[in-house]
């Protein structure tokens, strides 16, 4: 599926890493990147949305993520700087996809592209080294996207339309939408929750997830508005 893309790939220990060749230079993508290759990195200025631009406190949050059992954070670097990044880890307890503790069930949390190195494919090299060979085919991942949460301004579309283009995204790699009355998600037509259920995952866990996604048949949610789009 990927066979177009500028992509050459090599062995560093053990570890799966791609090059992207863009047109602003090569990026080097490193799949589960431990806390401490991520201490020689730091934040490009075009990413921190999440953090306030606060580049400090996302390295920080990398490297917690990074050091997880559960965590895997994948890096886009030029060689010094970080100019893009996907975290998966363990759903938050204190939310319904983690309060069960579930084995297998993953939530990604995070993607971002620096906005000096958007529309370079940076995000789909990103997931192709994140779920290149066996990686998570035998669990789940999910992915809640809330409006709130979208640096969409500067892509110059509106709401619906930035989400259309994540959805096209993550589908690249096997996500899927699911309708839920998680009440996060469900109160805004908008927002989404998505997953990639992986090729063996075992019918237990397929199970578990599901019966996680409805949980009050007579809560007043626009799931209406939301289911199909």
């Amino acid at each position: 599926m990927f066979s177009s893309f500028p992509f050459f790939t090599r062995k560093a220990n053990g570890a799966r890493t791609q090059t992207l060749a863009t047109s602003r230079g090569a990026l080097t993508i490193v799949p589960a990147c431990s806390a401490d290759q991520l201490t020689g990195l730091t934040i490009d200025d075009g990413l921190g949305f999440f953090w306030h631009h606060r580049s400090d406190l996302q390295l920080d949050a990398l490297k917690k993520i990074a050091a997880t059992p559960a965590g895997c954070v994948t890096v886009a670097h030029d060689g010094a700087t970080i100019v893009g990044y996907v975290t998966i880890g363990a759903p938050d307890p204190d939310v319904r996809w983690g309060r069960d503790h579930i084995k297998g069930l993953y939530e990604l949390g995070g993607i971002e592209v620096s906005r000096a190195w958007r529309r370079q494919r940076v995000a789909d090299a990103i997931l192709a080294t994140t779920f290149g060979g066996d990686a998570y085919t035998d669990a789940i991942v999910l992915a809640t996207g809330y409006r709130w949460c979208w640096d969409f301004e500067e892509s110059g579309l509106d709401v619906r339309a930035y989400r259309d283009a994540l959805h096209r995204l993550f589908c690249k790699f096997e996500f899927e939408f699911f309708a839920t009355d998680e009440p996060n998600i469900a109160w805004y037509p908008d927002n989404a929750l998505i997953a990639r259920i992986g090729k063996r995952a075992s019918r237990d866990l397929v199970a578990r997830f599901k019966a996680l996604l409805f949980e009050d048949a007579g809560a007043d949610y626009a799931l209406g508005e939301f289911v199909g789009r």
